[in-house]
């Protein structure tokens, strides 16, 4: 029933226009947070693989809920996320993702996340359905260098809900990140930036997949144009896989686009 309600609100979502819709409202003493997200995808690209194999487009949902300082300073967060192809041929590839984490700053410099993440496929059998608990720490600026140059490191431990389900592993990442100034022309905005990701991706053999401290690299540029209360953000994604095995051993280049509504 669960499954049927969340998949009904995304259907009424995709009805409507692509947004993404944040408000907060107080609860008590406690900020509460929500957003609604609306993307459009050429290819759904997950941490490296074309999901659905033949470069097809998605429609990827979310909504979110955040509570900051929830826990003696510490941000509570709920996230469910959903995939649709745009294609035929994937009648069983839609995907609910929900993810609880919790998140705080050790430092200025530090952040720490922990969380879990259940990846639903409602229209598959039982056994598709993957759990993964996960850490992620974030070193905030890298000093000496002339831009704010943050570091990240991931991990997460894949394993199938149901006996019988995909082989479990981890998955582990590590990239850099940036914003990068856009200087003021007949194409950009006063105090508009270019967001610049670099993640790198390995694993030890989840999926079947053959184990790789170093199968892809991913490569995310994006920005943000403001219109009013609306904002527009386009995004340009380019993977580099070292492994025959992932995407046939073929690079990827997709983009995408967040049109965003701000009360």
């Amino acid at each position: 029933m669960i499954k049927k309600m969340i998949c009904f609100l995304f259907s009424l979502m995709s009805m409507g226009y692509a947004a993404n819709n944040s408000f907060a409202f107080q609860a008590g003493h406690q900020e509460v947070n929500v957003t609604v997200t609306n993307s459009y995808v050429s290819r759904y690209i997950w941490r490296g693989q074309d999901v659905y194999a033949d470069n097809d487009a998605a429609y990827q949902p979310s909504v979110d809920i955040s509570l900051p300082g929830f826990l003696r300073g510490t941000d509570v967060d709920f996230n469910v996320w959903g995939s649709f192809p745009l294609n035929k041929g994937h009648e069983l590839a839609d995907e609910l993702d929900y993810t609880l984490s919790f998140s705080r700053d050790l430092s200025d410099l530090y952040n720490l996340s922990l969380g879990y993440t259940y990846y639903d496929y409602p229209k598959a059998n039982k056994y598709s359905d993957i759990q993964e608990p996960w850490v992620s720490f974030t070193f905030n600026k890298i000093p000496y260098l002339p831009l704010d140059v943050s570091f990240n490191i991931f991990a997460g431990y894949d394993f199938a809900v149901s006996s019988g389900g995909p082989e479990e592993g981890w998955y582990y990442s590590w990239g850099l990140s940036t914003e990068l100034p856009l200087p003021e022309c007949s194409f950009t905005q006063n105090g508009q930036s270019l967001s610049l990701g670099i993640t790198n991706w390995g694993q030890d053999g989840v999926a079947g997949l053959k184990p790789s401290s170093l199968y892809a690299t991913e490569i995310n540029l994006s920005t943000t144009y403001a219109v009013g209360q609306f904002s527009i953000a386009p995004k340009l994604s380019y993977t580099i896989n070292y492994e025959e095995e992932i995407n046939n051993g073929n690079e990827e280049l997709y983009g995408g686009v967040d049109l965003s509504y701000a009360f």
